[in-house]
């Protein structure tokens, strides 16, 4: 039987995700910005996908604490906002 060991950081994949979610959750103008990627979304004129780019664009090159920004997690972030936008309308 093989001894597998899952590497996670904090319940995250990795750090640079967990360190993603950390800085967009946390920080007030990087929040913001979370906050209307997701609401273009909402209003049909640009797709999640597109919202995760234009948002790592928007950033700083790396988080705070010099991570690189996690892709997927910034998609996640701006799908959750998303879900929670409409179902507060």
């Amino acid at each position: 039987m093989e001894n597998t060991v899952e590497k996670t950081f904090n319940g995250w994949p990795s750090y640079e995700a967990w360190n993603t979610a950390l800085w967009l959750n946390n920080d007030e103008s990087q929040h913001s910005l979370v906050c209307e990627f997701a609401e273009q979304v909402v209003y049909h004129q640009i797709t999640t996908d597109q919202a995760a780019d234009y948002l790592i664009c928007a950033l700083p090159d790396r988080t705070g604490d010099g991570a690189e920004w996690d892709r997927d997690t910034v998609k996640d972030l701006i799908h959750e906002q998303f879900v929670e936008m409409l179902e507060h309308s």
